[in-house]
């Protein structure tokens, strides 16, 4: 799974997110995951994680992925971290 192609998940699944993707070994099967999203507000972090995770639980059960690192934001979140 190509960097594009999660990020196209992403995008399609949750239409307001800002997604970042990473391949952190550059064999496209180990991944970064930046996501922002207001769907996050008011969820916890493991809540958030499992939401994008479950965007992805074929390709993990399929060995097309292997490892998903996640950092999830609110928009504000993200915009207090960017400054």
């Amino acid at each position: 799974m190509t960097p594009k192609d999660i990020e196209n998940v992403i995008l399609q699944k949750l239409p307001d997110a800002k997604a970042f993707v990473i391949d952190l070994t550059g064999t496209q099967d180990h991944y970064q995951l930046v996501v922002v999203s207001p769907i996050f507000e008011g969820k916890k972090m493991i809540d958030q994680h499992r939401l994008v995770k479950a965007l992805f639980d074929a390709d993990i059960q399929s060995g097309e992925l292997h490892a998903l690192s996640l950092k999830t934001y609110t928009p504000q979140e993200w915009s207090r971290r960017k400054q």
